[in-house]
């Protein structure tokens, strides 16, 4: 019988990689390099080639289904804490080179609002704490290394000193953390903020935006209307690959309601309209009278719990987001400074919303290549020596 069994894996995967190969899925190279063999660089292509046929990806996901229902294992990317809550091991992982990764990274960001100052634009960094420092309660068992516990206060200290407005999300965050009866400030599943932890962590970004006494525009007032809560599928769980399998036997999920921002009193000059993406990407947003003059960048965590509608309603104005899923600590930032949004209509104000997570991550040539773009007087020179781990 186990031969039996042996003998049909052994099949579909032999169908698998033809179907795969008549696909057009699957495409050998005419004439492999004996360097490419002797490096691996072909070997590693066609493995790479053979895990997306149909057979594979199947078993994949078949593995990572018996894993968490046999084992409670997430794969290598996800951790439960307590149950049903999902953190990203990103958290929890201590980098090679970390301190020089972080001290480099925040001498961009002193370089960056240098670079800006010239231009007469403010800089505002907002950093997004660990969902696993801010719901420590929740990790129950989970291990989290003592030594990141300094990296927040740490990393913002070497901002501020280097005279960058900074705004700490940690105490009110916390502080949500420990309140009875009210939604958690990160949700269970899911890398992001919950909804009330957006709303207040914009409260918080609001606060400060105003005393830096900026004239805002334009002017807008809103109101919030709750919608109907919907199930939400938690990007940890789908990251985890078990998002297949019937919601029964996934982590418990969650049911959130976003409001829906309406405006009211809308002037009636021309360019009203919500904020718009990183996609819409106008050459003339800030550059006509009333129209916005704070640009938002950052990654997925300025664009999910209605942050944005949160931040355009406590400020009272239409703020307009960069921030990219993915961006990282710079790839809001590359994207927005080389758009014809920045170089031909520039802001009054830029937001910089960074994970803290990104802070000692090891550091990729092309974020060297554009970090040293700033200019090596600005942070010493130490961005030539860019660790690539």
């Amino acid at each position: 019988m186990p031969g039996i069994l042996l003998l049909l894996v052994m099949l579909s995967g032999a169908v698998s990689l033809i179907y795969a190969v008549a696909a057009g899925r699957i495409v050998f190279p005419p004439e492999p390099s004996a360097r490419a063999f002797l490096t691996g660089e072909l070997t590693t292509e066609l493995s790479s080639d053979l895990a997306k046929t149909p057979f594979p990806a199947f078993m994949a996901r078949f593995e990572r289904g018996v894993s968490w229902m046999v084992m409670g294992s997430l794969g290598p990317r996800v951790r439960q804490g307590c149950p049903d809550w999902l953190f990203l091991t990103d958290e929890l992982t201590v980098h090679p080179h970390a301190a020089k990764n972080g001290r480099l990274r925040s001498r961009t960001v002193a370089a960056v609002n240098q670079w800006l100052a010239g231009k007469d634009i403010e800089l505002l960094v907002v950093i997004v704490p660990d969902k696993s420092r801010i719901q420590r309660e929740q990790l129950c068992e989970l291990p989290r290394p003592l030594v990141l516990d300094e990296r927040l206060r740490s990393w913002m200290d070497n901002v501020s000193s280097a005279g960058v407005r900074i705004v700490d999300l940690e105490p009110v965050l916390s502080r949500q953390a420990s309140e009875v009866d009210v939604a958690a400030p990160f949700l269970r599943t899911d890398t992001h903020w919950s909804e009330l932890g957006a709303e207040r962590a914009a409260r918080q970004v609001a606060v400060a935006v105003e005393r830096m006494r900026i004239d805002i525009q334009p002017s807008k007032q809103y109101k919030l209307e709750e919608s109907a809560p919907q199930r939400r599928e938690g990007d940890l769980v789908r990251l985890a690959g078990i998002e297949w399998l019937p919601s029964r036997l996934q982590p418990a999920g969650e049911w959130v309601g976003s409001p829906v921002f309406h405006e009211v009193d809308a002037p009636a000059a021309s360019g009203g309209g919500k904020s718009q993406s990183a996609d819409d990407d106008a050459g003339d947003l800030f550059g006509d009278e009333n129209l916005p003059n704070i640009a938002l960048i950052g990654t997925s965590f300025s664009r999910t719990s209605s942050f944005l509608g949160y931040l355009d309603y406590h400020l009272s104005t239409s703020v307009t987001s960069f921030a990219r899923d993915g961006g990282d600590f710079w790839g809001g930032a590359k994207y927005y400074f080389a758009s014809p949004s920045f170089l031909e209509t520039p802001p009054r104000l830029v937001i910089w919303e960074i994970p803290e997570r990104v802070l000692n991550m090891p550091m990729q040539p092309e974020e060297c290549a554009w970090a040293s773009g700033f200019g090596k007087d600005a942070i010493s020179g130490e961005i030539s020596q860019c660790i690539v781990n």
